[in-house]
């Protein structure tokens, strides 16, 4: 992730990395959605639900038959921080479009529909339970822009693509193994534009995958 020495961003020549750098990476701002969603992860978190695992194909480190529902967030969903981070870059970039690669079960995603509510998001979950738990976290939450693809990404992501042109911010955070996460990439490259963020979680999860993020 980039930083910044100065908290406000001085010392950078270029607007651009200036403006992200303020807006984005040292964004103090701490919006009523971002509460929302830590209130409703605090009480997920808790909760006594264990959900069946049902895919063991894309890198989880956590080879058990169910997991509890607290456990999963805690290992599997963003930290605060990072959906913070998430939630800034999707309002800064104004995206139109967002496809997510790894749903778990929607933390991630609940904070790019928040911070973009217009939004058209994709995002794609290889693990029948998560995605099916995901879907009724969004319809609590009352998110109503968010499609969930269930299925391999070796099998998703190339519908995924089909279905929207250009995407404008493309979260990477479904399979921990460099040469999957190299190929989906390239094939998301298909939909970028100029100004397309792409956005990596993870990269130090294991040797391989810092190898492929060099």
């Amino acid at each position: 992730m980039i930083s910044a020495k100065s908290p406000a961003g001085h010392g950078i020549h270029s607007p651009l990395v200036f403006d992200f750098v303020r807006e984005v990476l040292h964004q103090k701002d701490k919006p009523n959605q971002l509460n929302e969603i830590e209130w409703y992860r605090d009480w997920q978190v808790n909760s006594p639900v264990v959900l069946k695992n049902s895919n063991f194909g894309a890198g989880s480190k956590d080879l058990s038959k169910s997991s509890p529902l607290g456990r999963l967030i805690k290992n599997s969903s963003v930290s605060p921080k990072i959906g913070s981070f998430l939630f800034h870059l999707s309002k800064w970039l104004k995206a139109e479009t967002i496809l997510e690669l790894g749903t778990s079960v929607g933390i991630s995603t609940l904070y790019l529909a928040s911070a973009c509510p217009e939004a058209k998001i994709l995002t794609l979950e290889g693990d029948s339970q998560r995605a099916t738990y995901a879907k009724h976290s969004f319809e609590f939450m009352n998110f109503n822009n968010i499609e969930v693809i269930e299925g391999d990404f070796d099998n998703t992501l190339a519908h995924a693509i089909n279905k929207v042109p250009k995407f404008d911010l493309v979260f990477f955070d479904g399979n921990h193994r460099a040469e999957p996460t190299l190929r989906y990439f390239k094939q998301c490259l298909k939909n970028k534009h100029d100004e397309t963020a792409f956005v990596f979680d993870d990269i130090r999860w294991s040797s391989e995958m810092y190898r492929a993020w060099q």
